[in-house]
């Protein structure tokens, strides 16, 4: 997701190199006290909301529901990123823009919670939770992420803070090479 400040970046023009160190410095101590956390308390939050309302007595086909959710949103936000990015631009309407990009970011935010709690408790219920089951699985998981040479982006969250272009809100980078539907 892009272009959250919707014109905002085009008025923080940096001056001099001192400027653009102070301006980076900032951003790094706003990245960890406020983004970070804030981070962490929305997932926190909307994982135990899942815990509550999805299913809560069955722990299994509760994990199987968020991960289907979630990945099926994903999925579907993906496919219509070209589209979302035509039709709700900031040129055609500020206010609209702003308000459907917030509601999209909303939206996709539970989606990824979601995907992410299904495979987690999958993981919890079939695997369970020795030292070697999480030795096993974290070495797994990193030499698969070492294997698609993503291993660098497992730094990035929750402290990456991203100024972000409104012409590019709805663009979800992957990994695919296509040309827009």
């Amino acid at each position: 997701m892009r272009g959250s400040t919707a014109g905002l970046a085009d008025t923080l023009a940096t001056g001099s190199r001192a400027h653009s160190a102070l301006l980076e410095f900032a951003d790094e101590v706003f990245g960890s006290a406020v983004v970070a956390p804030a981070v962490v308390t929305y997932w926190k939050s909307t994982w135990s909301l899942m815990d509550l309302y999805v299913l809560p007595k069955e722990p299994v086909n509760s994990a199987i529901v968020s991960l289907v959710f979630g990945l099926a949103l994903n999925f579907i936000l993906c496919v219509f990123q070209t589209q979302l990015s035509k039709h709700i631009r900031p040129d055609k309407g500020r206010f609209t823009y702003y308000v459907l990009s917030r509601l999209y970011t909303c939206v996709a935010a539970v989606g990824c919670v979601g995907a992410w709690r299904g495979v987690w408790n999958l993981l919890n219920e079939c695997t369970g939770d020795s030292a070697q089951t999480v030795m096993s699985t974290t070495a797994a998981a990193t030499l698969s992420l070492a294997a698609l040479r993503t291993l660098r982006n497992i730094i990035a969250a929750p402290f990456a803070v991203v100024v972000d272009a409104p012409k590019a809100f709805f663009d979800v980078p992957t990994m695919f090479r296509t040309v827009g539907i």
